[in-house]
């Protein structure tokens, strides 16, 4: 499965979360982290609909100002509460270096098989 993500990843444009689950909130989180760490630079975007983002962007919002999240990396998330609106963000948004870690997709497929390797153990 990493290694599908891993490939979905590195073909997309962009990555947009439309309302879901836990299913959603893991691959959501995985592109936030990836961008993070400097593996892509491609903007991540939430479809709020109805406000149904608002309490997860609140609790990001929360760990910033309780310093766990930088306020660059707070702006790796772009949200709006229509389409249109999200894609226009999507279309201006200017990427930014979050950590100064520059990696590639092929040593984030790496660190996924090391990580399998050690679960599996």
């Amino acid at each position: 499965m990493h290694q599908r993500k891993a490939e979905m990843a590195h073909q997309a444009d962009a990555f947009i979360a439309l309302p879901g689950g836990y299913g959603t909130l893991e691959e959501l989180l995985d592109v936030i982290t990836w961008a993070q760490l400097g593996i892509h630079q491609k903007p991540v975007g939430l479809l709020n609909v109805d406000g149904y983002y608002n309490a997860l962007l609140s609790f990001i919002d929360n760990a910033v100002d309780e310093g766990f999240i930088t306020t660059n990396a707070r702006r790796i998330i772009v949200s709006a509460q229509t389409a249109n609106e999200l894609l226009s963000k999507l279309e201006e948004f200017e990427p930014e270096s979050w950590t100064g870690v520059k990696s590639s997709w092929e040593t984030e497929q790496q660190l996924g098989i090391f990580a399998k390797s050690e679960f599996a153990r």
